[in-house]
């Protein structure tokens, strides 16, 4: 079994030591709660489906049974409390935290790549710019951005995006895109780092109301009312859409800029008649 420190997801770690330990003694659910300190005996198998969570005894009590210790234990303690947390920025303490103690044991965590890649608006711009000019300088590159951005950040991007092989550098020093692709790798982790590429990206559409041209953008929206039904529907055709505008790019011949095409839906109120159910 790989260590706790390889896992980004504590409930698919306590999984995998029950299916070893399983394998191996014929381990039961029942046996498991047991050495926990559970009287329930189908907890754990309810915390692995993501149908109930650990509290603070609870941490304690499984990484015991599991027989974990040391920097292992705190790394799992850390572990749950990114899965189970939902404010981002506290999510985002939380993984700073585990990728300093996998460093520290020489460890690579699962998903650091896709991570460093959304954390910041200005990756996507930069692996879409630089190889629409020649030898450019980092100062350079900066200069062509609409948005305030320096030429330390512009080397920071450059650096991890010729690191993960997203871009390549040649020794005329221009560059050209690598043919690896960008995956979301790990939803666990990736998903926190696009909401604050979405958030980002909604900042920026906020400045674009007032620092970029009328003739150079297209802002709309609809405010309305509407079925379950026809939310599904909307969002089928917003992913059509979607789609479509990727083909219209993906044939796309002579760039002449990098644009950011932002699609939001969301609820503006309850659903009618909820608001009684919350008095």
């Amino acid at each position: 079994m790989k260590p706790v420190m390889e896992y980004n997801n504590y409930r698919l770690y306590i999984r995998d030591y029950y299916a070893e330990r399983k394998d191996r003694s014929g381990f039961t659910w029942r046996d498991f709660a047991r050495d926990a300190g559970y009287s329930s005996p189908v907890f754990l198998k309810l915390v692995c489906d993501s149908k109930a969570n650990l509290s603070e005894v609870g941490v304690e009590r499984v990484a015991s049974a599991m027989g974990l210790v040391g920097v292992d234990l705190q790394y799992f303690r850390v572990l749950v409390a990114f899965n189970q947390e939902k404010d981002l920025d506290k999510q985002k303490s939380y993984f700073a935290e585990m990728r300093k103690l996998a460093r520290e044991n020489s460890v690579t965590l699962v998903g650091e790549e896709q991570y460093d890649y959304f954390e910041n608006w200005l990756n996507p711009v930069i692996r879409e710019l630089a190889p629409a000019s020649k030898a450019p300088s980092a100062a350079k590159l900066a200069g062509q951005c609409v948005f305030d951005t320096d030429a330390s950040q512009v080397k920071k991007s450059l650096k991890l995006l010729e690191k993960s092989g997203l871009l390549k550098k040649n020794e005329d020093g221009s560059y050209v895109q690598g043919a690896k692709s960008i995956s979301t790798g790990d939803l666990n982790v990736a998903s926190m780092a696009i909401r604050e590429m979405h958030r980002q990206m909604g900042e920026l559409a906020i400045k674009a109301l007032d620092q970029v041209p009328l003739n150079e953008r297209d802002v709309s929206g609809l405010t309305m009312g509407i079925s379950e039904s026809a939310y599904h529907k909307i969002v089928k055709e917003i992913a059509d859409f979607r789609r479509r505008i990727t083909a219209i790019a993906v044939e796309s011949t002579g760039e002449e800029r990098v644009y950011r095409l932002n699609m939001q839906l969301f609820p503006l109120s309850k659903a009618y008649g909820q608001e009684d159910n919350d008095v």
